[in-house]
């Protein structure tokens, strides 16, 4: 589209420009109407949040009962399967159940796992995690090779050689070898077994 100026100039319109600045004063004019219809409608009433007053009771005439919702009922825990529990006193209401046998779960999957974790606790060089997980295992299965190196070589490095000669005794021929040489370097010693 092509206008004539007053100056007998040429100007090239394109449709995007005079399209944008009509848009712009439509906006601006619906904002501005906007304003004013909100400005001109009376405020609303504030919502009281007082409790409505009691209404007088004609003498004679039993009260009525307000009921309230009841919360539904709280289910009951039920009892662990060997009925042993205890009541701690000057407490109401707690119950503690019997000792839980971790290690009677401590098979399969899990102790392959548990001694994953005693592998990976010795390789970020975590000795006290590492010889706590093995000696869980150890407590189920004293004669764990796999274990029984963790507790031996993280005592060596913790300086701890009472508990790694304890655990050495239980390690077969080869892998005492094994943990004399790697043991030596933290100046812990084994004595000769016959």
């Amino acid at each position: 589209m092509e206008v004539r100026c007053s100056a007998c100039y040429w100007v090239r319109v394109t449709v995007r420009q005079a399209v944008l600045p009509i848009l712009a004063v439509a906006i601006l004019g619906l904002g501005v109407y906007l304003f004013i219809e909100v400005r001109g409608q009376p405020a609303l009433p504030e919502i009281s949040q007082a409790a409505p007053a009691p209404q007088p009771v004609a003498p004679g005439t039993p009260p009525v009962a307000h009921h309230r919702p009841k919360a539904p009922p709280t289910p009951t825990p039920s009892p662990p399967p060997d009925n042993s529990v205890t009541v701690v006193t000057g407490v109401p209401q707690v119950i503690i159940g019997p000792p839980l046998d971790r290690e009677a779960a401590l098979e399969g999957p899990k102790l392959d796992a548990v001694m994953d974790e005693a592998n990976k606790a010795y390789d970020r060089s975590d000795f006290e995690s590492a010889k706590a997980l093995a000696s869980r295992v150890l407590g189920r299965d004293p004669t764990n090779i796999r274990m029984l190196r963790i507790m031996v070589s993280a005592s060596c490095q913790d300086g701890d050689s009472t508990s790694a000669q304890t655990h050495f005794r239980n390690l077969p021929p080869g892998d005492q070898q094994q943990m004399r040489t790697r043991c030596a370097r933290y100046g812990v010693t084994f004595p000769d077994t016959p």
